[in-house]
């Protein structure tokens, strides 16, 4: 079982201290997890669809392993 999120900021405006376009992707499965922190731009919409793309593309290289093989169970894969 996998848990994958994402929060941060897409517009129009900042939120506090962090910019538009601040977003962190996090990752959580049977051999850990882990975080990170993008810094996109566009607008809204473009901002929403690069975030979701780089939390399926942190996904699927874990699944399916950097060299487009199936990951193994044990595979450390924190960042």
């Amino acid at each position: 079982t996998y848990g994958l999120a994402l929060t941060g900021v897409a517009g129009p405006q900042r939120q506090g201290d962090a910019a538009v376009g601040t977003v962190y992707v996090g990752l959580a499965g049977p051999s850990g997890g882990d975080v990170r922190r993008l810094s996109l731009v566009g607008d809204r919409a473009a901002i929403r669809a690069a975030a979701v793309a780089a939390a399926l593309d942190l996904l699927a290289t874990v699944l399916i392993g950097e060299d487009g093989q199936p990951a193994s169970g044990d595979r450390e894969w924190r960042a």
